[in-house]
């Protein structure tokens, strides 16, 4: 599962009074990339990465070298409480006295996380009942009890909606709501310096992944939450994963594109018996797995489901532990 990519030597300053700093993953992804932002008094750190020692450590050396001391760090703003983003906010809110920064929705789904037995029995009955086989579950299981050590309870200083401002050397950071990858993950934009940091809303060699959710759409909100970024001008994209590009409307239409694709194959698969999100997976991705890699696309394969149920166009079928998916023309012929 881990894949070791060098870091760079420095922080490097992508616009003056930002620095972006490299942090180690200990899973494919390799690197996280959180940024340090100069406000008009003291320092903002968006996401903070793993609660390793690797990452604290890595932190700890950039932040020096960038001069600046743990007490300038006056606000932690977290895109999202994915493990990667989040794990070390617990330490480093202790170590600061930081305020920290979160979306209300992202605060809730982290009070279900954190209740971590209750929160793998749903996941592994999601995933038992999207016809997952007990072995791989149960491998599943083994390594989420290693990602949960970076989910820890926080009680965020400002619960964020969207729409709020920072001020900051750049200019003012607006808060943008951008729900699909997590229900309260957020992007903050600079109208001044027409730059958006991304967090994991936009990648530039990677599909963010788009996860099932009870009682909501995510891939319609992804999508819903794309087209409204395309409506502003952005010259540069800070992401969290990968280096800073640009061109984010043509990012916009090969994503949707993408996502379309991935509908219409699995409406095209479930031409004739109906199927299981577990079988879909296995035919829409023909490479192998890890477990780690295949809750991910289970869970993925039926947000897919979900966004195409709403729209009318797959209809679950009842009567079987197992669930199991049909076209919806097939019910109505």
């Amino acid at each position: 599962m881990t894949r070791e990519i060098p870091l760079t030597d420095a922080p490097r300053e992508v616009l003056p009074g930002v620095h972006l700093i490299e942090l180690p993953l200990p899973f494919s992804l390799g690197l996280i990339n959180v940024y340090l932002v100069r406000l008009a008094e003291g320092y903002l750190l968006i996401d903070c990465g793993m609660d390793t020692e690797p990452c604290f450590q890595a932190l700890s050396r950039a932040i020096e070298a960038v001069g600046v001391r743990w007490q300038d760090l006056c606000e932690i703003l977290l895109t999202h409480i994915h493990p990667d983003h989040m794990g070390l906010a617990h330490r480093l809110l202790q170590l600061t006295g930081a305020r920290l920064w979160l979306h209300e929705h992202d605060a809730e789904f982290l009070e279900k996380l954190t209740q971590f037995e209750r929160y793998q029995a749903w996941a592994e009955g999601v995933l038992r009942q999207a016809g997952v086989t007990a072995e791989l579950i149960a491998k599943i299981s083994h390594v989420s009890d290693e990602i949960r050590k970076s989910f820890h309870k926080l009680k965020p200083d400002r619960l964020l909606a969207g729409g709020e401002r920072i001020p900051a050397a750049i200019g003012e950071l607006e808060v943008l709501w951008t729900p699909g990858h997590s229900p309260g993950h957020v992007c903050l934009y600079g109208r001044d310096r027409r730059v958006l940091f991304a967090g994991d809303q936009m990648l530039e060699d990677i599909s963010p992944n788009i996860g099932w959710h009870e009682d909501r759409d995510p891939l319609g909100e992804f999508l819903a939450s794309l087209d409204a970024l395309s409506q502003i001008e952005i010259d540069l994209i800070l992401p969290s994963h990968g280096a800073p590009f640009s061109g984010h409307r043509e990012w916009i239409r090969k994503t949707m594109e993408h996502h379309a694709d991935r509908c219409a194959r699995i409406l095209n698969l479930l031409q004739g018996t109906p199927k299981c999100a577990a079988e879909l997976a296995n035919q829409l991705w023909e490479r192998p797995f890890t477990p780690f890699h295949y809750r991910f696309a289970v869970f993925e394969v039926l947000a897919h489901l979900e966004y195409m149920e709403r729209l009318g166009k797959v209809v679950r079928v009842d009567g079987t532990d197992i669930q199991q998916w049909r076209l919806a023309s097939a019910v109505s012929a």
